[in-house]
């Protein structure tokens, strides 16, 4: 009995630390692709990681499981493919073009708006602590630019549309969404980790052919930036290996809160290594962002 409860506490623990190192991989990527896009194109860094991406995923595929795939399962890897593809390349324009303290944070609406999608395409009903997050995370938003509050209340919001970063991050959010619910069920038809690998796997080749067929990606410049793909690739790997395990210990709204502290990290670390300013008033913004984020994932008292 008693080795029974340690080793669920044990397990406990283990989803935890494996989420808290999911978040901060996913942090310093984004400061590392943000300070890289000084010396290379967006463009360029994202094929600089995709590619060196692959080895390592692959290597975790072939040691992976493989379970058995229910009806769909290769329909769902089919739409998700694009729908992803064309997350990923618009959240790194988003970085590179805005401070990432700004920008970052508006991933938040992501569990926003999947709780406005379904209210209106399913008819289903906001919880009260649903919107509670909801208007948590409007208010972040506000909050990111309260500085600009002496110029009159609407300032703050109105002073986005100088910054396009987060606009862009907006509609990335958007998409996150329905990206959310096809890797949902993608690890319903599968496994979380089966799923997780085979997906950045398919991922990485299909977006690198996507790069050739455009002309856009460079095979002498994914060599000559091997330590910076090195760096990007273990990080994603990292991120990708570590997200499957802990899913796999604990409910997928534990997993995914203690996720997007990523959102708080990064704040951090941009003050830090990026020197951006208003640190206080964009750190003030993230955590009521991420407040929003619990309330409306975690649903606390029932």
């Amino acid at each position: 009995m008693e080795q029974g409860v340690f080793l669920y506490n044990l397990q406990q623990m283990l989803w935890f630390v494996l989420t808290f190192i999911v978040a901060v991989c996913v942090a310093t990527r984004d400061i590392l692709f943000k300070r890289y896009a000084n010396e290379l194109s967006v463009l360029e860094l994202s094929s600089i990681e995709l590619f060196w991406s692959v080895p390592p995923l692959t290597l975790c595929l072939l040691f992976t499981p493989v379970p058995q795939l229910d009806p769909g399962f290769w329909w769902i890897l089919l739409i998700a493919i694009p729908v992803n593809g064309l997350a990923y390349f618009l959240y790194n324009y988003a970085i590179t073009i805005s401070p990432v303290s700004l920008t970052v944070p508006f991933l938040s609406f992501t569990p926003a708006f999947l709780i406005i999608v379904g209210w209106v395409v399913l008819g289903e009903a906001v919880s009260f602590w649903g919107g509670v997050g909801i208007i948590c995370i409007g208010l972040g938003s506000y909050v990111l630019n309260i500085d600009r509050v002496k110029d009159g209340l609407l300032q703050p919001i109105l002073s986005l549309k100088e910054e396009k970063g987060p606009w862009v991050m907006l509609f990335v959010a958007f998409i996150f969404s329905f990206g959310a619910v096809l890797g949902k069920k993608g690890m319903q038809l599968s496994s979380p980790l089966f799923f997780t690998f085979l997906f950045f796997v398919i991922f990485c080749v299909v977006m690198l052919l996507f790069l050739s067929i455009l002309g856009r990606l460079k095979p002498a410049k994914l060599i000559q930036c091997k330590y910076v793909g090195f760096q990007l690739g273990a990080l994603l790997t990292v991120h990708v290996a570590f997200h499957g395990l802990a899913i796999m210990m604990t409910a997928a709204a534990y997993m995914v809160s203690v996720k997007r502290s990523s959102i708080l990290l990064t704040v951090l670390l941009s003050w830090l290594f990026l020197k951006e300013e208003k640190i206080i008033a964009r750190g003030s913004g993230a955590l009521l962002m991420f407040l929003g984020i619990l309330l409306i994932v975690l649903r606390p008292f029932g």
